[in-house]
């Protein structure tokens, strides 16, 4: 989740993760006419594009985003498979190089290279937040022009060592002003992103009104700005924002969706052109968890990719393969690799009088270490009393009696080798005494449907709740009581699309009627399949799970098929014809492919893929490119430079940016070991007396005997 945590106060500003506004939408109503595109291939008019993803974070490691870094180079490499678009066009900034004066040098850049014949393109990807002072009001820097009066802002990698070091709304407007394109498209993937929709109107100079020094470590804070608010020049202008103005944005919640959009899916009038308006409304309707918003500025839609020259993709299809036809597979259990030798108990008794609770059923669901899925249940005995053994790692209970409220734990953790007791206090169910009831019926037809599951969940206070269900008969017709209050309501039936109901209120001795339509699921005459292997020794992986998404934005219909390789890395399901997006879990491997995939009626789409060995990661957490002295961090600098002893901070990833464990850690001089470090903290104080260039460089191994480097070449002083 692209998500900002409240930080210290440094200086004058904090960033903060609340969001306090709604959305105030500026989006503009589209003319899609016929657009002449005759122009763009000429030789005067040339496409620029500066990318940024900043994805990792000087001092705390645990906002790091890797998706980030990873989706930017998809973004850049489906850009050059335009002729549009070339490398030395395109300037991409990641990682520990996104920081302010290079984004801001990044723009400047593009401001020298671009002119009035030209498009340009900017995409940036990091965490947002409204700007908020050190008592947590809202700040809107001049101009003051924020509705809800605060700014937004974007970290950049240090950003969470030094708080005011970021790049906010109205610094990117003037910077954006300067461009004298014809077409600016800018895209802003982050948190609170729908602020970043100021229209380039307005011509005030930012000089001399600065509330506070911000330091840039190079150059004084106004240097950059000379004679930029000067000649403020307006553009056409689109701004493509990963989510509204008061809501927080995931990782791979938008960016994967636009970059599907910019392969060829978004060109709804099939003229072999991607406008950035298009793109928008492909992306728009997949992403489920945050709401992208757009401002148009532009006169008839922005053109961004070619489809008609573009490179064509690598088919990874074995033509021999296709031939081959094997049955579907049948689902398997999960493998079971990780060791169960940690134990959660607990009893359950009755809140009321205290008395243990007999034949309570407990289902635990949770991921190990490896974040491989797991489920697992059992039951109380007549003292209440429950156990069961399960992986490290993480987990939550469900606990369910007859006659009492269900309840849910919240999300704990387990290490090797644990016992963790986790006790319930069940609540004796509520008076059951209104009725819901309705008729389900087919949509396409109106006939009644039999045999419809029906359920039911009530809700209550303090994660308690209780189920219901019942089956529909021959005329469509369920009916089942339930206690006032808040419900929600699933019909499902073998063949149709699962249609859902929340927010419903029942009041006591009330009977409320509520009928489904279910709408028949398309025929499944499509097959999907294809090997799946190990990318190091090209060995076929077994009982890995495969699930595919079949969506449909125009109707909102969507349903999961999953199966397991078999020995040979082989699966097969049968599956709809339409859009699908894949996920492959196995334990001890790493995917990501959060782009879709097309099945066609009676055809077999094959999807090999090699899944990467999960292995231990490390990075150098101290010492940073900065200035230290005597251990203490006085600046950031575009070198590393020490004087006087420091300590040598290793840190190591689980699950990508989550703070992990290994089995050792060595600290290297130029090649020299100097330390072997075996738990937490992963230290090492460098006390040796010298000057010049050395590489400090740390090796991390986990227990199997997996490990992973890095270094940093320092001057040291001393």
């Amino acid at each position: 989740m692209k998500k900002i945590i409240p930080i210290l106060v440094v200086g004058f500003l904090v960033l903060s993760g609340l969001g306090t506004v709604a959305l105030n939408s500026d989006i503009k109503e589209l003319n899609f006419e016929t657009l002449d595109f005759e122009h763009i291939g000429d030789r005067d008019t040339e496409y620029w594009a500066l990318l940024v993803a900043v994805g990792v974070y000087a001092d705390d490691p645990q906002q790091n985003r890797p998706l980030m870094l990873e989706e930017i180079d998809d973004l850049y490499g489906v850009l050059l498979d335009s002729p549009w678009w070339s490398e030395d066009h395109i300037k991409v900034i990641k990682g520990e190089d996104a920081t302010v004066l290079n984004i801001i040098a990044g723009l400047r850049w593009l401001d020298r290279m671009e002119d009035s014949d030209d498009f340009s393109l900017v995409f940036i990807t990091t965490h947002g937040s409204p700007l908020r002072g050190p008592n947590g009001s809202p700040m809107d820097l001049p101009p003051k022009d924020e509705d809800d009066g605060a700014d937004e802002i974007l970290a950049s990698y240090w950003s969470f060592a030094y708080s005011p070091l970021f790049i906010w709304d109205d610094e990117l407007n003037v910077l954006l002003n300067r461009l004298e394109s014809q077409g600016v498209c800018l895209i802003v993937d982050s948190c609170y992103a729908g602020g970043f929709n100021d229209p380039p109107d307005w011509n005030k100079t930012y000089r001399n009104i600065l509330p506070f020094q911000r330091k840039d470590y190079t150059m004084s804070s106004t240097e950059w700005i000379e004679g930029f608010a000067e000649d403020v020049r307006g553009q056409g202008r689109v701004v493509l924002m990963g989510s509204r103005e008061d809501e927080v944005a995931y990782s791979g919640g938008f960016a994967p969706y636009l970059i599907d959009g910019l392969r060829g899916f978004a060109d709804s009038d099939m003229d072999g052109v991607i406008s950035a308006e298009e793109a928008f409304f492909y992306t728009e309707p997949r992403t489920s968890r945050q709401h992208p918003t757009m401002y148009d500025g532009y006169d008839g839609e922005l053109p961004l990719i070619d489809l008609t020259g573009r490179l064509q993709y690598y088919d990874e299809t074995n033509e021999e393969q296709k031939n081959i036809e094997k049955e579907p597979n049948r689902p398997q259990m999960g493998s079971g690799d990780s060791p169960e030798n940690s134990i959660i108990c607990g009893y359950v008794k009755d809140d009321d009088i205290g008395n243990p609770i007999e034949d309570a059923f407990i289902y635990l669901r949770g991921h190990d270490n490896q974040w491989e899925f797991y489920e697992n249940d059992t039951n109380t005995d007549s003292f209440g009393f429950y156990s069961m053994n399960v992986p490290s790692g993480r987990f939550r209970i469900t606990v369910y009696a007859d006659g009492y409220l269900s309840e849910e734990s919240e999300p704990h953790e387990i290490d090797e080798n644990e016992t963790a007791w986790v006790n319930f206090s069940l609540s004796p169910r509520p008076p059951e005494n209104s009725v819901v009831c309705g008729i389900i019926t087919d949509e396409e037809t109106g006939d009644p449907i039999n045999e419809v599951n029906i359920s039911l969940l009530w809700q209550g206070e303090q994660n308690q709740f209780y189920q219901n269900d019942t089956i529909s008969g021959h005329t469509g017709f369920y009916y089942m009581n339930v206690a006032a209050g808040e419900i929600e309501l699933e019909a499902e039936a073998s063949g149709y699309f699962r249609e859902y109901l929340d927010d419903v209120a029942i009041d006591e001795f009330e009977t409320l009627w509520v009928n489904f339509s279910l709408s028949p699921r398309p025929p499944e005459n499509s097959v999907v399949c294809g090997y799946i292997t190990d990318e190091g020794t090209g060995s076929p992986i077994n009982n890995a799970r495969v699930t595919f998404e079949w969506i449909d934005v125009n109707t909102g219909h969507e349903y999961q098929k999953d199966n397991h390789t078999d020995s040979s890395g082989f699966y097969s399901m049968n599956i709809a014809a339409g859009e699908l997006y894949l996920d492959i879990r196995k334990q001890g491997y790493e995917y990501y492919d959060p782009y879709r995939h097309d099945s066609e009626e009676n055809k077999t789409l094959w999807v090999n893929v090699s899944l990467k060995e999960e292995t231990i990661k490390v990075d150098i957490a101290k010492p940073l490119r900065a200035f230290y002295l005597n251990n203490k961090r006085i600046t950031p600098f575009i070198k590393a430079r020490i004087i006087g002893a420091i300590d040598i901070e290793a840190y190591v990833y689980e699950s990508w940016y989550w703070q992990g464990e290994a089995e050792n850690v060595e600290f290297y001089i130029d090649d020299v070991l100097k330390a072997n470090v075996t738990s937490e903290p992963y230290t090492w104080t460098w006390t040796e007396k010298t000057i010049g260039r050395h590489t400090i460089k740390v090796v991390a191994y986990d227990d199997e005997g997996n490990s992973a480097s890095d270094e940093i070449k320092v001057w040291k002083f001393l």
